[in-house]
């Protein structure tokens, strides 16, 4: 499975890749030839001594030859390792990227259920995991076997018999490699899951830190931290042990291969049937060709450890959104009608909605209400396509929606969602992320509109100012501002405010209300809110109760005829 998909990058530039291994062999010859001379340098070195002899070039130009094959091979070296190597760090990169863009298209339901510390293990171990095996398993892969073929050649051509009695051990080397393959997968993949665990705790006691202060907690989430801590050491002792044990056999059996070529070939040299710089030679090509043996071992365990991690990654990949477009719908860019038809709605066969009817006319402005829990929300997210009703239609300027794209709905609405979420980046960049083009004249005029503009000019760095990581240096009532500033920017047919006004003090709260009654004429508006105050003056305000709507109509008509709104709108005048 991995092999195929590192294939498939490497037909993506197959002559620089061919290059690379090309490359790759050429520093193997060297590697071969070598024990060739120093065979025939020591073989010389003994006929001279025994002649009495003191031909001094002869040796140099041996000398010569032996460093300039290692000039060739650090310089082959170099090339292989930019071409293949580089490849590696090209596929993590490209993988990354197409892992994000996927995260991005999938549903607001597969975050809830999935741990955010699994997915930044998904990003950073596993993909470490995969680029290491399109790096050194590769290589690794491809040198043991080319290597293990070329210096099987040269030692047949040296000394057939010997390299018979040389191989005796080898094989036992291999098989004790491939024994290891499953273990090592099942090893590798539990050390995953436990880093992935780890990771999702860290992030949570970092997110929590202040109410784990405030709770007194740090002694008890300390605990559970070490307790994770020591799960995922153990798994990792456990895979160390499995391959701590494997290398060392490797490596015995290497030892026995040398001890073997000692007793036969020294016989041989004693007999006069083999010379001693053959001897030596062949010691060299032994020393070789553990290595491709050993590889066999090394190249399983980086290969099980990224094939575990590719599909990890795969299955990440394969979750497939709730929300699609359907296959003939069409980008229709919103006007601001928006009508709901006998919408249900649950969650786990609960009904959070039901039969509710909503008729929203394009320029309305429209509040919706109701005690907590009546599924206020759920309808904002509705109109928005983040979730999908389980009866009923929506229409948006009487298209059924699913004739029209996703992108389509979204491009249209501004929205400001109950959460005030911002990046850690400058305000005005912030503010930006609702227009990418905008310019600095529009994000002021966007935060005169919010009410935010006058705060920001207090600061030191003004529009520059690093909010922080989830806007941690600003108030409530200012990140909810800022959001209200990011979602006005773009201009859309449609803004959709749900509590977004809960955080600021009630003259800021008209301040808002009147600025986006001047700004948003035209703009269909709909604020979700328990503030009465912030829709007061709608063109029609609906009330819901347990998820069906109970009444609906402007303020002074609900005054009169709905219980409800009736008794929340005077417990918030006894509040004020």
């Amino acid at each position: 499975m991995l092999i195929k998909f590192i294939i498939s990058y490497y037909k993506k530039a197959p002559l620089k890749m061919l290059f690379g291994f090309l490359v790759l062999v050429a520093v193997d010859i060297p590697l071969l030839i070598a024990p060739r001379i120093v065979q025939r340098a020591i073989d010389y070195i003994i006929a001279t001594y025994t002649t009495s002899g003191n031909n001094y070039s002869y040796l140099g130009k041996f000398t010569l030859l032996i460093f300039a094959l290692a000039i060739a091979i650090g310089i082959f070296r170099f090339f292989w390792r930019m071409i293949i190597i580089g490849m590696s760090h090209f596929i993590e990169m490209d993988f990354k990227n197409r892992l994000f863009k996927h995260l991005l298209l999938l549903s607001n339901s597969f975050f809830t259920r999935t741990k955010i510390g699994d997915i930044m293990a998904h990003m950073t171990n596993d993909m470490t995991a995969v680029r290491r095996t399109c790096a050194f398993g590769v290589i690794a892969g491809f040198d043991a076997i080319f290597l293990f073929f070329a210096t099987l050649v040269f030692m047949l051509t040296l000394n057939a018999k010997l390299t018979l009695y040389a191989m005796i051990p080898l094989p036992i080397i291999s098989l004790i490699s491939l024994f290891f393959i499953k273990v090592l997968f099942r090893k590798f993949k539990s050390v995953q899951e436990s880093f992935s665990l780890l990771t999702e705790k860290v992030r949570e006691m970092i997110s929590g830190i202040k109410i784990i202060q405030a709770f007194q907690q740090e002694e008890p989430e300390s605990k559970n931290f070490d307790k994770l801590s020591q799960e995922y050491l153990g798994k990792n002792i456990s895979l160390i042990k499995i391959w701590g044990t494997m290398f060392p056999l490797i490596f015995l059996f290497a030892e026995i291969g040398m001890a073997i070529i000692l007793w036969v070939g020294g016989q041989q040299v004693i007999l006069n049937e083999l010379t001693t710089g053959e001897l030596v030679a062949f010691f060299s090509y032994m020393g070789i060709i553990v290595w491709p043996m050993m590889a066999v071992g090394m190249v399983t365990n980086v290969y099980q450890r990224g094939n575990a991690s590719y599909k990890r990654i795969l299955e990440l990949l394969e979750e497939k959104p709730d929300i699609y477009d359907a296959p003939r719908a069409e980008y229709h860019p919103l006007k601001g009608s928006i009508k709901l038809e006998n919408i249900y709605f649950s969650y786990d066969e609960q009904a959070v909605l039901d039969n509710v009817n909503i008729d929203i006319k394009e320029g309305q402005y429209i509040g919706i209400c109701g005690r907590i829990g009546s599924g206020k929300s759920i309808i904002a997210r509705l109109i928005l396509r983040i979730i999908e009703p389980q009866k009923g239609r929506i229409f948006y300027d009487s298209i059924d929606y699913k004739k029209i794209k996703i992108a389509a709905v979204r491009d249209s609405i501004g929205y400001i969602p109950q959460d005030s979420f911002l990046f850690s980046d400058t305000i005005e960049d912030n503010v930006r992320f609702g227009k990418p083009d905008a310019t600095l004249e529009e994000i002021i005029e966007a935060c005169r509109v919010a009410s935010i503009h006058k705060n920001i000019m207090e600061l030191k760095y003004q529009y520059k100012t690093v909010v922080g990581e989830k806007g941690v240096t600003l108030s409530g009532g200012q990140k909810q501002r800022l959001c209200i500033a990011r979602a006005i920017i773009r201009r859309p047919q449609i803004l959709i405010l749900d509590d977004a006004l809960s955080s600021v003090d009630t003259n800021t709260e008209k301040e808002i209300i009147r600025n986006l009654g001047s700004y948003s004429k035209g703009i269909t508006t709909i604020v979700i809110s328990h503030r009465i105050s912030s829709f007061i003056k709608a063109d029609n305000i609906f009330v819901l109760d347990r998820g069906r709507i109970e009444s609906s109509g402007t303020h002074r008509e609900l005054i009169k005829k709905s219980n409800i709104y009736k008794s929340i709108y005077k417990i918030q005048k006894l509040e004020e």
